[in-house]
């Protein structure tokens, strides 16, 4: 499963991110102890406001030095409970987590790329890993949930582009065409004249030295 990266955010007219205050990233700490755990491993919650629930269509976000992301979402369960499901496992946002390869690229995840349904979603939950020892900070920036009914703005085109008319198709050339079995014989009758015609040119060649039946000496050279 793989997101799509690009140099910027997708934005423009029509696309207008759900309310929501995600919370900065919180390192796992190791039980009975003050120290992050290593490798890394850091939480980022979100809350819809009001605890109102939402239908996530995209999620939107720029990487700085996260390896592996995983999402999960609190949705309505049974008996009115609400129970977190995983939405997406382990996600590369960087090939190699030792280089700089995709560590600040922008990623746009849909929800058909989600392992289970993200409708009526009330909160979500980002789990980052970061197993190298290189980057001492990691998280993701610039995020955004996106509903369903927007137009993604790639998908948006000129209104004179949807108006013009298709192109014309080049005309038939099958009616103009000759037939094939006349422009065959009527080649066979060439290849067989200009035969007859280097045959009596080959003839003529070694026949000009030749009067009635014999050679003349006087006009053959010998080496």
């Amino acid at each position: 499963m793989s997101g799509a990266a690009g140099p910027g955010p997708p934005a423009g007219p029509g696309r207008s991110p759900l309310p929501c205050a995600p919370r900065p990233a919180a390192p796992l700490q190791l039980a009975g102890g003050a120290e992050a755990a290593r490798p890394g491993v850091a939480v980022i919650d979100l809350r819809f406001p009001r605890g109102a629930a939402a239908d996530v269509q995209e999620i939107v976000f720029r990487n700085f030095y996260t390896a592996f992301l995983s999402i999960r979402v609190q949705r309505p369960g049974p008996g009115g409970s609400q129970r977190w499901v995983t939405c997406l496992r382990d996600l590369c946002l960087m090939p190699c987590p030792h280089t700089e390869e995709g560590s600040q690229d922008y990623f746009c995840l849909h929800r058909h790329q989600m392992l289970c349904d993200v409708d009526q979603v009330t909160a979500m939950r980002f789990i980052l890993r970061q197993p190298s020892p290189v980057w001492l900070h990691f998280t993701i920036e610039d995020l955004q949930i996106f509903p369903p009914g927007q137009k993604s703005p790639q998908k948006d085109f000129p209104s004179w582009l949807s108006q013009l008319t298709p192109p014309e198709q080049p005309a038939s050339l099958h009616g103009e065409l000759p037939d094939p079995e006349k422009v065959s014989t009527e080649v066979q009758q060439m290849w067989v004249l200009t035969e007859v015609i280097r045959a009596r040119q080959a003839a003529a060649r070694i026949g000009r030295f030749d009067v009635d039946g014999c050679y003349d000496v006087n006009l053959l050279s010998y080496t």
